[in-house]
């Protein structure tokens, strides 16, 4: 298959999962009280459920910054020792994003609802960062925070890669004939384009 083709098809396909993302419905709910009306902006179950579908990519954003802090935390490490208070620092920004993803974007209730596939993902992420929780609250040498440096590094890419694939997997017959569409419309532009040259 051409490469321009699949790259086309990749980008359309991100672009349509951002724009679900964005385009998601919010429920405004109208409370009263006695003779005044209160409006009030209020997430109801529906959306409770629909917020969840986003927990997993949130959860990368988290696991994405956290890595990003280790690896600054590291380069300091090595020239400046784990005594530094950029290495420690920057350790304690990573368990700060960590504990966040996991005691808010993954608690229960955000996972319940989501189709299997993702749970497995929430699941996978939830154990693992555990796992590098506990060996950044029990670091000692620059090599054990490389390492986690490392680990997290590679289950961001992980489950970033998974998260997508199986999320294109899974796409309604709705969205898929918005991907094509959508692919359609660039072949022709890319087409176009090169009837001009």
């Amino acid at each position: 298959m051409n490469t321009q083709i699949v790259a086309v098809l990749i980008s359309e396909g991100t672009k349509l999962v951002g724009q679900w993302f964005r385009n998601r419905p919010i429920r405004i709910e109208t409370v009263q009280k006695t003779t005044e009306q209160v409006s009030t902006l209020e997430l109801s179950e529906e959306k409770a459920t629909e917020v969840a579908t986003g927990c997993v990519p949130c959860a990368i954003g988290h696991l994405g910054t956290g890595s990003g802090v280790l690896n600054e935390a590291v380069r300091f490490a090595k020239t400046d020792g784990m005594s530094s208070n950029e290495v420690i620092d920057r350790v304690g920004m990573c368990l700060d994003e960590l504990n966040a993803m996991e005691r808010i974007d993954l608690r229960p209730e955000m996972i319940n609802n989501l189709p299997e596939w993702e749970k497995e993902l929430a699941d996978e992420v939830l154990i693992a960062s555990r796992s590098i929780r506990h060996s950044l609250e029990a670091l000692e040498t620059a090599k054990s925070l490389e390492e986690a440096a490392g680990t997290m590094q590679t289950l961001r890419t992980h489950i970033w890669r998974e998260w997508i694939k199986r999320k294109m997997k899974n796409l309604t017959p709705e969205e898929k004939n918005k991907i094509q569409q959508r692919v359609v419309e660039k072949l022709d532009e890319l087409e176009s384009d090169e009837e001009e040259e």
